[in-house]
């Protein structure tokens, strides 16, 4: 049949939209084939073109567009149709109970982790903003290009800050900072170690941190320090804090000379306490050593003309940097910019990178957006239920837009109603998230106006976006197969795409219940590991070094005392300290982890040696044990190593190695074991370790309880289970486990409820077949393999991806960061967690295809 050309007929129509044309394709279509026959096909398909994008634009299509516009039922009063819409949405969101509570809880649980993602960000974005002029505040970082890449660091060369200070007229205010102060003060037990900065009175001038008491200028007086009220809490309670000598191991005496107003979190610095920058490193003005210096300055030139002011002036370390055939630039980076900010290299303080803000926000939407696929799929299915009424509104005059407006509304609505249920999630959960937060203290979380309304505004968004697939579905719908019930035959179906997603909804499900299943099995298998030393019936004492031994008569004394020892640390928990033997000729060296003990210490926690002895000396030439790896190291080092089992510890000392102790796990299992060195002391003993043997621990207790009365009457006694502390050392354990659980069953529900939509959008649309099985004798378990195949293959399909994916990626990564001794991810987890995921997805399926299979035939087919 010769027919005009199709593509230019659907141009036209899409042109003209609702206006009457039929008059006007028909005379297309005549002088179409007038010109076919007379001048060939090819004039004819160029005149259709010509006249058709002639008429387009014609006045005639103009008016008649006018004409059907103004033929139109007018509805001046939009309040009035507003309220329209709004009871026409909530009469349906009551009507359709399933659907509405599927729906409204599955996006509540996936807006409750957008809602933390859009606190956080809205938090970040004041930090900082109370210091005084806090948009003329920059700090000079520095990029360095080396040969094969290039990094950037916040941190800038003393050199040229100094530069800065005396070359730059423009800056009114300025600080140097050096952040390399970590005090560690003497308490009982562990030294507290603090995190300060090195700096000059001007840091008080130039950012809003107040003085309570005292005076900045002890900034600029060797030995003091001005420390944050919470820190003098912490150290002094409800005593005078101020002219307080702080001792410390490696800064002597600090004398307090002022103490901080308690001042907003919001900020990138961190800091205990403040001190003044010694004058060996302010002299030392260096170009390409420069980690922990950081310069800040106040200005109101534009940031361009500072940047290539400062850049000018580092034109004079340029020498230095080529001798190492390094190239470096400087940047100004606002102070308001640092957080959120890019991933610089020796940051100072408290930074929430960009790509790490990103990656959360990536996070909450891979949770958001399966809810709102959810909501697509389950709207488009009740399409079936609703057809009757979508088809009445269109013979009764509906427009498209107002159907699409009816349908917007309604989801809106709904997401409303989420946003309500996702604040009690919110509510719920975001002090758990805070507490897993590196850098908690610095956040909130705290509702106030401005950030309900950006939920509020959140929520509208959220159903604008949701709601469109479904409207303009409901809107394209024929008025004929609207009523005649008729609309799912064709557009109502399962579609690659939506098996698709369902498919990635229930990857992602399995993925995160096995990392569940991991973390549970990595935790059990670190309690009940052998860490080589005894811990049983073993108690930690926390302790002042003097009148230990006085002590330890006193405990000894008491029957039920089996055993008694000292240690600087707890076995089984982190170490913190340090030293370093070196080569014979000093220029090469080997780091260790440092323990003081005392002689009774490898015996009593029953510690395996390979060689030598277990009890120490001091004579003339310091005795110490070392663990077999730290003697691999040390044979490697000198390797003309003598009998003597001399070697130079600390550059300026020699020690004697009298024994060697087999390689045990002084650290959790998360850290490796690490070179370890074992000292006799008597000042640096923390700890005393107690082993007992009681039918009445309470008495015990108190036995020993009133032994360390007589000598530490001014001090509480305080006594832990060894094994209660090294338990303590796994909570890292019980964050990851929450992350993941929590993740986790936001997945799963999210993807069951999904399932479950998917699984209503199948069957409803099958119950004229499910009748007709029925009535033919098919039985049940055929009726339920024929509704449900589909969904039992999707889960397979997930199977197949997810668990060999969940098993290398958690055996390679998560158990290596998590337990470095473990044998890897085991069967059990992986079937356990499956199973698990699994069940609740077979449960949805079986729960709607046995509603549907139950209906009565008869009932089904007069509906149909």
């Amino acid at each position: 049949m010769n027919r005009p050309p199709q593509l230019a007929e659907k141009i036209f129509t899409a042109l003209c939209g609702q206006a009457a044309i039929e008059d006007l394709l028909g005379d297309l279509e005549e002088l179409y084939q007038i010109n076919s026959a007379k001048h060939g096909k090819g004039y004819a398909k160029s005149f259709y073109w010509f006249q058709m994008l002639r008429l387009s634009f014609s006045y005639a299509i103009t008016k008649r567009k006018n004409q059907h516009k103004n033929s139109l039922p007018q509805n001046n009063n939009f309040i009035t149709m507003l309220k329209s819409y709004f009871k026409i949405s909530v009469r349906n969101i009551i009507k359709q109970k399933s659907f509405t509570f599927l729906s409204v809880f599955g996006l509540a649980l996936g807006m409750s982790i957008a809602l933390l993602a859009l606190t956080m960000i809205m938090e970040l974005q004041q930090f900082d903003k109370f210091h005084k002029d806090s948009d003329k505040i920059y700090r000079v970082t520095t990029e360095i290009a080396y040969p094969e890449k290039t990094n950037r660091f916040a941190s800038a060369p003393t050199a040229l800050t100094y530069l800065c200070d005396n070359s730059l007229p423009s800056i009114t205010e300025k600080v140097h900072i050096n952040d390399m102060f970590f005090p560690s003060v003497q308490t009982i037990g562990d030294p507290l170690r603090l995190s300060g900065y090195l700096t000059e009175p001007s840091f008080l001038d130039m950012f809003s941190f107040p003085l309570i008491e005292g005076n900045k200028s002890a900034l600029s007086m060797p030995g003091k320090v001005i420390i944050t009220s919470e820190l003098a809490e912490k150290l002094f309670g409800q005593k005078p804090a101020m002219n307080q000598l702080l001792k410390t191991e490696n800064w002597g005496n600090l004398e307090v000379a002022g103490i901080l107003a308690p001042f907003p979190k919001n900020t990138h610095f961190t800091f205990d306490l403040l001190a003044a920058i010694p004058s060996k490193l302010s002299n030392n003005q260096q170009w390409t050593d420069f980690n922990g210096n950081f310069y800040y300055f106040k200005s109101s030139e534009p940031i361009a003309s500072l940047e290539k002011e400062i850049n000018q002036l580092g034109n004079a370390g340029l020498p230095f940097f080529k001798a190492q055939n390094i190239e470096a630039k400087y940047r100004l980076q606002p102070i308001l910019d640092i957080n959120p900010g890019p991933d610089l290299d020796d940051e100072v303080g408290l930074v929430f990178d960009k790509p790490t803000i990103l990656i959360f926000i990536g996070t909450a939407l891979l949770i958001l957006l399966p809810s709102c696929i959810n909501y697509v799929n389950m709207a488009i299915a009740s399409a079936l239920k609703r057809s009757k009424e979508i088809g009445i509104r269109k013979v009764m005059g509906g427009q498209s837009e107002q159907i699409v407006h009816q349908f917007l509304l309604e989801t809106i609505l709904i997401c409303l109603i989420a946003l309500g249920i996702s604040s009690i999630f919110f509510y719920f959960i975001r002090d758990e998230f805070v507490a897993m937060l590196a850098g908690a203290s610095a956040l909130t979380f705290a509702l106030n106006l401005k950030l309900v309304l950006v939920f509020i505004l959140f929520a509208i968004c959220t159903g604008i976006l949701t709601g469109l697939v479904p409207a303009f579905f409901y809107a394209k719908t024929s008025p004929i197969a609207a009523l005649r019930n008729t609309i799912g035959n064709n557009k109502v179906s399962i579609s690659g795409i939506r098996k698709g997603l369902m498919i990635f909804q229930f990857v992602v499900s399995l993925v995160l219940m096995i990392g569940i299943g991991v973390l549970i099995r990595q935790y059990q298998h670190s309690l009940t590991y052998n860490l080589g030393f005894h811990k049983e019936n073993v108690l930690v004492i926390p302790i002042e070094s003097s009148q230990s031994e006085l002590l330890k008569n006193s405990f000894l004394s008491n029957p039920e005392v089996k055993d008694f020892s000292f240690s600087s640390s707890i076995p089984g928990t982190p170490l913190s300290r340090s030293v370093y033997f070196f080569s014979d000729d000093k220029l090469d060296s080997v780091r260790a982890r440092e323990v003081f003990i005392d002689d009774q210490f490898i015996d009593h926690m029953e510690i395996e040696m390979v060689w030598g002895s277990g009890e120490l000396r001091k004579d003339h030439l310091e005795q110490i044990l070392v663990n077999q790896s730290l003697m691999d190291k040390l044979n490697n080092l000198n390797s003309s190593a003598n009998d003597s089992l001399l070697s130079q510890f600390q550059k300026d000392q020699s020690v004697q190695i009298v024994g060697v102790i087999k390689d045990y796990n002084h650290e959790p299992l998360n850290e490796r074991i690490e070179p370890m060195v074992m000292r006799i002391s008597d000042s640096g003993l923390n700890y005393a370790l107690v082993s007992i043997t009681s039918q009445n621990l309470p008495k015990t207790l108190a036995n020993l309880e009133n032994g360390w009365d007589q000598l530490y009457p001014n001090q509480p006694f305080k006594a832990t289970f060894l094994d209660t502390e090294i338990k303590r050392a796994y909570d890292f354990f019980k964050a990851g486990i929450k992350i993941f659980g929590f993740l986790a069953l936001l997945a799963v529900t999210i993807s069951s409820l999904g399932l479950l939509g998917m699984v209503i959008y199948s069957t409803e649309n099958r119950t004229k077949e499910v009748a007709i099985r029925k009535i033919l004798g098919a039985n049940g378990f055929s009726l339920l393999k024929s509704l449900s195949n589909i969904f039992f293959k999707m889960w397979a399909i997930a199977l197949v991806i997810a668990v060999p994916s969940a098993y290398l990626f958690y055996d390679s990564v998560l158990v290596s960061i998590y337990n470095k001794f473990s044998g890897g991810v085991g069967f059990v987890e992986i079937l356990f967690s499956t199973m698990a995921t699994v069940s609740i997805g077979v449960l949805a399926i079986l729960w709607q295809t046995q509603k549907i299979m139950r209906t009565n035939p008869v009932h089904n087919l007069r509906n149909e």
